[in-house]
């Protein structure tokens, strides 16, 4: 009995000097998985507002609709029981990464609940062969040898399993790949479209970008950009794009793309932010036309593609632009230039960055609109394609199983963070997080100090109150692009207005260039600056009943999607019947007495009287040019057109003089023809000099 007691004593001596880990190592928790995914694979903290009312409201993680922003449902916590911890930003992270899920009420994360062996072996390979994929992500890596199948229970995972299990990832890297998109000189921040929170702040993504840096190196972070970046609010417009070039640069941007709105100010102001800028603008498909090269300039104006090394990687990116842009922004700016098939050029890029570079890993800047999909989906060789001008956010949209077409959101919304894991010098996959920058991310202090200071420079000069709005003139893209709308009709009336000297019918303004809201109160220079922000010229022509009725039809013809070429008129009224086909949608064309548009015939000659010609059946038309809309023939430019205003005219039309400012129409008769750059134009656009 004593030794047995004697026994007993020794073995309690034994198990009290034992370390507890010996014993019963304590469980994982679902919250140290999160940090381990989290630190592991390099994902940025994903920061939550609090907004009241929204303590048990699903997070939403993006909009499908380019008519869309962000709302306080995309930047709300999705883990309603972890707001108050302090690894909720983590947790947040591999929820939006889709590496761990929440519970069915998909409210709750359970941060104390213990994890398995498999669904944390789950979590590891969906991180290692990107969780947006359609596989079985944990056979794929038993198969690869990293896992084995007997391993894999349903019991809880602890400390040392996961050091012993996943010890082939102290051999893994991780590039990332941080992108934006369709910016539009939204630098600052704004408050969001449904008025709860801030969001924007190109100085948040420095701040991001840092934290991430600091934990992969900044030889494993790339920053490009989808195009659309340096013009379209007054602080960038003002600046002439330069306050968005510096910006890009103090963020370490590597590459950008040239978007059609790249080119809503002259071409040569292009050239010289191109110039300016610390990284590479893109855009291997523009070209100057035959006979048109500037001085000092190439044939191929923008760089074509830039390669990059990383975790023992050759990344290759390159970019291509819509070949349709002339139709999309100004055209006078784009007069000397041309684009090459964007789907044409691309594929031999594609070709040039495998075959001649060895890159193992393709990344396009594709700014071609709807033309995104295509273009991937015609080049299997392409990892990642950032989608400009897709103006959509949330998850990637997979092509051909692998191939990773990003949805990067626009305005400044959201940085995107795109992971690509390599293991054994070979990418495996890839992890997708889009971060939406609200206040609740902090901004970079150097940056931020760059921003203010155009920007104050910019309000100073804006803040002259030029009138006073009774009333909350709202503003989204349904109310421009869709429908009538109080915003849009103070802008017809207003142009109506500038004109009325020549006794106007009518005003049309494509709803795609109101930009913003006129809030009640004061409204200053920088208010209209930010409804109107683009370069465009107001033009006084005389048009065809027929011809209005073809704008009206190409309008209308992309509904019910929002596109910007939706005509809002003034001194007319139609009616847009939407179960007919595109072309045959308008009826009922009314000027406000009643009158239906179909009386007004148009004289195909010159008349020398304004008034006469309204008078005689022609229907005089102001409008601000916008060439994706006003494409059409037998439109007349009435009054004098100065030198510098004239390539806004980009179809057949024959030229006539206002004879009721004699002065006016004798210098642009003199101009037009005797000028040899004039007489050379009106040849090559196969134009038709009408004089008195």
């Amino acid at each position: 009995m004593k030794r047995v007691l004697s026994a007993l004593l020794v073995l309690m001596l034994v198990l009290a000097l034992l370390p507890a880990s010996a014993l019963a190592e304590t469980p994982y928790t679902r919250a140290d998985a999160a940090v381990y995914l989290a630190e592991t694979f390099g994902l940025a903290d994903i920061h939550a507002s609090r907004i009241e009312g929204y303590e048990t409201t699903p997070k939403e993680m993006g909009y499908s609709a380019s008519s869309d922003a962000i709302t306080a449902a995309n930047v709300i916590a999705a883990a309603k029981d972890c707001v108050d911890l302090p690894t909720a930003p983590k947790i947040e992270a591999v929820i939006n990464a889709q590496l761990l899920s929440l519970a069915d009420d998909h409210l709750s994360f359970r941060p104390d609940a213990p994890i398995t062996v498999r669904e944390m072996a789950t979590a590891v390979a969906k991180a290692l062969y990107g969780a947006d994929l359609k596989i079985d992500h944990l056979q794929k890596a038993i198969d690869a040898g990293l896992l084995k199948a007997s391993d894999l229970t349903d019991e809880p995972i602890t400390a040392t399993q996961v050091e012993t299990l996943f010890a082939f990832l102290q051999d893994m890297q991780v590039v990332s790949v941080f992108a934006t998109a369709d910016i539009h000189g939204n630098y600052i921040p704004y408050t969001s479209s449904d008025g709860k929170f801030e969001i924007g702040s190109v100085a948040r993504i420095k701040t991001v970008m840092n934290e991430v840096e600091a934990r992969l190196g900044e030889d494993h972070v790339i920053y490009v950009d989808g195009g659309d970046s340096p013009y379209n609010t007054t602080l960038a417009n003002v600046s002439m794009g330069n306050v968005s070039v510096d910006a890009l640069s103090a963020l370490g941007l590597d590459a950008t793309v040239l978007g059609n709105h790249d080119f809503d100010y002259s071409l040569e102001n292009l050239l010289r932010l191109r110039d300016r800028a610390q990284y590479a603008m893109l855009s291997a498909n523009t070209k100057f036309k035959e006979g048109k090269v500037y001085a000092g300039e190439k044939e191929y104006p923008f760089g074509d593609y830039i390669t990059k090394e990383a975790a023992g990687l050759k990344f290759g990116i390159f970019g291509v632009t819509d070949d349709q842009s002339a139709a999309t922004t100004l055209y006078s700016n784009t007069y000397d230039i041309e684009w090459d098939d964007d789907l044409t050029t691309a594929k031999t890029l594609v070709s040039r960055l495998k075959n001649e570079e060895s890159c193992d890993v393709v990344i396009a800047l594709s700014h071609v609109h709807s033309k995104n999909t295509q273009l991937i989906t015609d080049n299997p060789a392409v990892d990642i394609s950032i989608g400009g001008g897709n103006d959509i956010a949330g998850r990637p949209t997979i092509i051909n199983g692998t191939q990773y077409l990003i949805n990067p959101s626009k305005h400044g919304e959201a940085l995107n963070q795109i992971n690509v894991v390599v293991l054994n010098g070979k990418m495996t996959g890839v992890i997708y997080s889009q971060i939406f920058l609200t206040d609740a991310y902090a901004e970079d202090p150097t940056v931020k100090a760059l921003v203010d200071s155009y920007n104050d420079e910019v309000a100073a000069s804006l803040e002259k109150v030029v009138g006073y709005s009774a009333q909350n003139l709202e503003w989204s893209t349904q109310l421009v692009r869709g429908q009538n709308s109080p915003i849009a009709n103070l802008v017809t009336d207003a142009l109506l207005d500038f004109f009325a000297i020549y006794e106007p019918d009518i005003c049309l303004v494509n709803g795609g260039g109101i930009r913003a809201s006129i809030p009640e109160g004061p409204v200053t220079l920088k208010s209209c600056n930010s409804v109107l922000p683009f370069d465009n010229d107001m033009m006084l022509v005389e048009a065809s009943g027929a011809t209005i009725l073809a704008a009206l039809e190409n309008g209308v013809s992309a509904l019910p999607s929002l596109h910007g070429k939706f005509a809002q008129p003034a001194g007319i009224t139609y009616t847009a019947d939407l179960t007919k086909e595109p072309g045959s949608r308008v009826s009922d064309v009314k000027f406000y007495d009643g009158t239906p548009l179909e009386g007004k015939v148009n004289l195909q000659s010159s008349v020398g009287n304004v008034c006469k010609q309204a008078e005689s059946g022609a229907v005089d038309v102001a409008f601000v040019y916008s060439s994706d809309v006003y494409r059409f023939g037998g439109v007349k430019v009435v009054g004098k057109v100065p030198a510098d205003t004239h390539k806004n005219i980009a179809y057949p039309c024959s030229i006539c003089t206002d004879s009721t400012n004699a002065e006016a129409a004798a210098e642009f008769i003199e101009w037009a023809t005797t000028d040899p750059e004039a007489l050379k134009t009106w040849q090559e656009w196969g134009f038709e000099l009408v004089t008195d």
